[in-house]
């Protein structure tokens, strides 16, 4: 199941609320990438896990056209 920005996003904020310093850690990575990935022109309605997929990491996704 592929996640959307906007859910990263929302995935993170509960996990610094609710999941201790775990829930840090996940949300640390949560929030790289969905901003990178708003930072490249996507929206907060694609889809993270298609993009990490195809370039293997956030860093190697282009801008989007």
């Amino acid at each position: 199941m592929s996640v959307t920005i906007l859910e990263a996003l929302m995935n993170a904020d509960y996990n610094i609320q609710k999941n201790g310093a775990i829930g840090l850690m996940l949300a640390k990575g949560q929030l790289h990438n969905a901003v990178e990935l708003l930072d490249r022109g996507y929206s907060v309605d694609d889809e993270v896990e298609p993009l990490l997929e195809k370039y293997g990491k956030v860093e190697n996704v282009p801008d989007k056209e």
